[in-house]
């Protein structure tokens, strides 16, 4: 296969993965925070499948440069999540939705292998195994990249909850300045991947990912687009 052809279907198996993962992870929000008590998210639609709703732009567009992403948040009503336990679990609805999706994908992939279902960018039954196989991959991701500790994401979130009270004006600086914050993770990244050709994302996110994938599907997997970008979550 040519690097060309390869670059193209990298990307375009990611499309159905995109319309999968994000939405899930956003309705694993949406789903805490109804059985949690905020029957508003069920009002206001975020169990509708249309993608739509969810998908923000940039955070569609860093799946493609960088196999991580984000939606748009769920708003939820702060009356009704209140307490530490509600606020800690319902950021963790995105992530375990993730997870979940992951999981079940996981052993369906393994099944259809064992079963002697080729695996091929070729038109056939072996694109479809290719397509899950980015399905599964960007689930894993999105649960492993969503828990890191950077202000935006559910790991921040879970930190803020648990220790605001502690210290909030700490935590009002950071939230005013999370542009800079993202502005100086991007920098980071690009020179750690210009001067020492490491992606420093496949490091903070393997604590999460690996285990994660071995339990989906029994061994760390990572993802490619040819002559563009590649994650590959293992320290093992």
């Amino acid at each position: 296969m040519s690097p060309f052809l390869g670059l193209i279907l990298g990307i375009l198996l990611l499309v159905p993965a995109l319309l999968i993962a994000i939405p899930v992870h956003e309705m694993g929000h949406a789903a805490a925070a109804y059985f949690l008590g905020d029957r508003s998210v069920r009002y206001f639609g975020y169990f509708s499948p249309d993608p739509r709703r969810f998908l923000d732009p940039f955070g569609a567009l860093a799946v493609f440069v960088a196999l991580v992403g984000w939606g748009r948040r769920v708003p939820v009503q702060s009356n009704r999540i209140s307490t530490l336990r509600q606020k800690v679990l319902y950021e963790l609805g995105g992530p375990v939705a993730n997870l979940l999706v992951a999981v079940v994908l996981g052993f369906l992939l393994r099944a259809l292998v064992r079963a002697g279902l080729p695996y091929s960018y070729d038109l056939g039954p072996g694109l479809l195994l290719a397509a899950l196989y980015a399905i599964v991959f960007l689930n894993l991701s999105l649960f492993a990249f969503q828990l890191l500790p950077i202000p935006g994401l559910d790991g921040w979130n879970i930190i803020e909850a648990l220790f605001r009270n502690r210290n909030p004006r700490f935590f009002y600086d950071v939230s005013i300045r999370r542009r800079e914050i993202w502005a100086g993770c991007v920098v980071v990244l690009i020179a750690f991947q210009f001067f020492q050709r490491v992606n420093l994302l496949q490091y903070v996110m393997a604590p999460f990912f690996e285990p994660a994938s071995l339990i989906s599907v029994g061994t760390c997997v990572g993802y490619t687009i040819p002559g563009l970008v590649f994650l590959y979550p293992c320290l093992l």
